[in-house]
């Protein structure tokens, strides 16, 4: 029983011998940025806060004046949660874990017979790496989990992977903000296009509302001269009904009874006007609206505010995480063994002898 209890303890003994090398459970905590780092954002998130107003006529928005609130959003902010879950999104995705796998060697190439082989190996070793969320949703920080061998290749992992993570999430920042730039961009430039051809269409109109204008008063007066009818001739009618005295004015009296003189004036002063922009319906509010649009620097403040945050610079962090502080616990589990070794090999020995 002795001897067979031995051969066990040699075994495991044997075993480790040969396999030197002992595992660890690595826990990386991945914490948001601090709130001084984040208070460099806060004047580029207040930039780009925009009044969004309803496409409208201004008789419809007179109307509905009373029932409508201006919308005020934010069309692009950049918050500690914000920055936390891109940098996260970019490690679960895996391929830069498989990278850094490949690229610094973590898995023995030489150890698989086929290229298909390893990329197994190196793709089931990275969805072995975990991203543990925190319980309490009110909480930001996670923590990054692994089983590994040799601590230094670990931790060069980790730094490669922190920085390419955090260049991906400045890289789609700055693509994101420069999209929204973009639209914001060809949305104004709509917008003025149609103001160009609104204010094009009041001047026509008030082109075409002249020459009807015209045409009817020519005709009035023509009328007038026929009749000799050189001043108003509109009378105000008194009539007395006993003790009140009534008064009806002929409103609905032909144009013509103004008196040609009147008429030919009005048609003088239409045709010798230079400045017509001042009888165009409309046209200085179409044109402060579009001397609005152009003046507006929103887009270009938030560019600049943009240009100072920490995206443009080298250093750009969307989290904390320090490499150094990693916590390595070795899963050292040979002791166990030794003791499973001696209550094993004493069954088989006592099975053994009895058989005997």
């Amino acid at each position: 029983i002795a001897s067979i209890i031995a051969i066990f303890l040699l075994s495991v003994f044997g075993f480790y011998l040969i396999k030197s090398n002992t595992t660890f459970t690595a826990t990386t905590e991945i914490k948001p940025i601090t709130s001084f780092e984040f208070d460099r954002y806060s004047l580029f998130n207040e930039s780009l806060k925009v009044i969004e107003k309803d496409d409208k006529d201004d008789k419809d928005d007179k109307d509905d004046k009373e029932d409508k609130e201006d919308k005020v959003f934010n069309i692009f902010e950049i918050t500690q949660k914000s920055l936390l879950n891109l940098y996260i999104e970019q490690i679960e995705e895996g391929s830069l874990l498989e990278i850094g796998i490949d690229k610094l060697n973590l898995i023995n190439k030489d150890d698989f017979r086929s290229e298909s082989n390893y990329k197994d190996a190196v793709e089931k070793f990275a969805s072995e790496i975990k991203v543990l969320r925190p319980m309490k949703q009110i909480s930001l920080h996670h923590v990054l989990k692994a089983e590994y061998n040799d601590k230094d290749k670990w931790k060069d992992l980790l730094t490669f992977v922190s920085n390419e993570a955090n260049k991906k999430v400045k890289a789609s920042i700055i693509n994101r903000f420069a999209t929204i730039v973009s639209i914001q961009n060809q949305k104004k430039d709509f917008a003025l296009s149609d103001l160009e051809i609104k204010i094009d269409n009041v001047k026509k109109d008030y082109e075409r509302n002249t020459k009807d204008r015209l045409a009817f008063l020519n005709e009035q007066a023509t009328i007038a001269r026929k009749l000799d009818i050189p001043k108003n001739t509109i009378s105000t009618q008194r009539f007395n009904t006993q003790n009140t005295f009534v008064t009806n004015d002929k409103t609905d009296a032909p144009f013509y009874l103004r008196g040609y003189l009147a008429i030919e004036e009005e048609i003088d002063l239409i045709k010798n006007r230079k400045d017509k922009t001042s009888f165009i319906k409309n046209l200085y509010e179409i044109e402060q609206k579009k001397r609005n649009l152009e003046e507006d620097k929103t887009i270009q403040r938030a560019i600049d505010l943009f240009n100072k945050t920490p995206l443009n610079e080298n250093d750009f962090q969307a989290t904390k995480v320090k490499v150094a502080t990693t916590d390595f616990e070795e899963n050292n589990k040979r002791n166990l063994y030794y003791a499973l070794a001696i209550v094993l090999g004493g069954i088989i020995g006592v099975v053994y002898v009895l058989i005997a």
